[in-house]
């Protein structure tokens, strides 16, 4: 397969992950301004990866259907739609209805951006690769949104970051489709998740659910005469520093995990994202959000294809995993919009790690097994 292919999946969903992006660095903190209570909060930032934990055993049957090229598209025009209409959420339910279209979206281009990137044969590098790729959107979102929203209001804000994602599309539409898998879809049950899966949830849980949306009152708390367009400003500098981490080091993540192993270095970062989490609870919240972020993006980047691996058919096990993380994140936001009124708010992110080393341990143990 063309090695263009998968960049061109991955550039269409950088563009398409702006609106986003900046959202999670803006509502929490200027909600009153589009019209949403601050109860509603959590459910908003979530709401769309509890739609996604449904749709990502759906969309194996639209890719089956229609291919990758069609539903791609599809996606990248939804993304575009949604974005240029957060400024505009004039209640609550309208606010659900965007959130949950944007779920939809981000769930076909997810799994069709990691699918063709794990055609390549290197595929650490080609994760980290396209993992680096899709990050730079958000970035430059979480770059220029602080300077619009002070001087054009959230409407226009997302209204501009809408029409700068409509390259998306043109991406999208240059794909030339997929090979469908000839492979018979399979039957979805409920079962409890696999080590690593249980990895992938509680990592999600903790970083993309508690941590995003707990990020600004944590730092508010820690700097409490900042403004609110200054915490905006400083949370999207740490979650730019985040996506920074990710357009830099996935790709070296990658080819240390074709060298030294991807399960490896997999476990590497998860010890490393525990040891931020203690560092966060501590008080350290500096040096804790770097040390975190920097960890998560090798985590993250890797995940798909450590999922996959030894497996026949890889599009349903990157879905699978791809829908523990989602699982993840939406409790985890969920959870952390209650949580913001609470006095102290360390303790859950050490409970976290604690429970990220267990489950470190009993996959070390099944890795072994395996192997002897």
């Amino acid at each position: 397969m063309n090695k263009s292919f998968p960049l061109y999946a991955s550039v269409s969903l950088a563009f398409a992950l702006m609106g986003d992006a900046f959202l999670y660095s803006f509502l929490p903190t200027n909600a009153g301004s589009v019209h949403l209570p601050v109860i509603w909060i959590g459910t908003i930032l979530s709401i769309n990866r509890f739609a996604r934990i449904i749709l990502n055993p759906a969309i194996l049957l639209v890719f089956n259907r229609f291919g990758f090229k069609l539903p791609t598209i599809f996606a990248a025009v939804l993304a575009v739609v949604t974005t240029a209409s957060y400024g505009f959420g004039v209640n609550v339910a309208v606010w659900i209805l965007l959130r949950i279209l944007w779920g939809v979206s981000y769930s076909i281009l997810r799994v069709s951006s990691l699918t063709y990137a794990l055609d390549s044969p290197r595929k650490g590098f080609s994760l980290g690769l396209n993992q680096s790729i899709a990050e730079c959107g958000p970035l430059f979102a979480l770059l220029i949104g602080p300077f619009l929203l002070d001087y054009a209001g959230p409407a226009t804000t997302f209204l501009l970051l809408g029409t700068l994602s409509v390259p998306s599309i043109y991406f999208a539409l240059q794909l030339p489709d997929r090979e469908r898998s000839s492979h018979k879809l399979p039957t979805f049950k409920l079962e409890l998740p696999s080590a690593f899966n249980s990895m992938a949830f509680t990592s999600a849980f903790a970083v993309e659910g508690l941590l995003l949306v707990l990020i600004g009152t944590l730092l508010l708390r820690y700097l409490p005469t900042l403004t609110h367009i200054e915490i905006v400003a400083l949370t999207a500098g740490f979650l730019s520093f985040r996506r920074i981490c990710s357009i830099l080091i996935s790709p070296v993540s990658g080819r240390l995990a074709d060298h030294y192993g991807l399960m490896n270095v997999f476990l590497v970062s998860i010890l490393g994202l525990c040891f931020g989490f203690v560092l966060i609870a501590t008080g350290i919240i500096y040096a804790g959000l770097i040390t975190v972020f920097t960890f998560y993006n090798i985590n993250s980047s890797l995940a798909a294809g450590g999922a996959s691996a030894g497996k026949e058919n890889i599009t349903h096990a990157v879905s699978q995993n791809a829908t523990y993380r989602d699982a993840g994140a939406a409790f985890g936001a969920l959870s952390g919009g209650f949580m913001l009124a609470l006095p102290s708010l360390h303790q859950v992110f050490l409970l976290c790690g604690l429970i990220l080393m267990s489950l470190v341990w009993v996959l070390y143990r099944e890795q072994r097994s395996i192997k002897e």
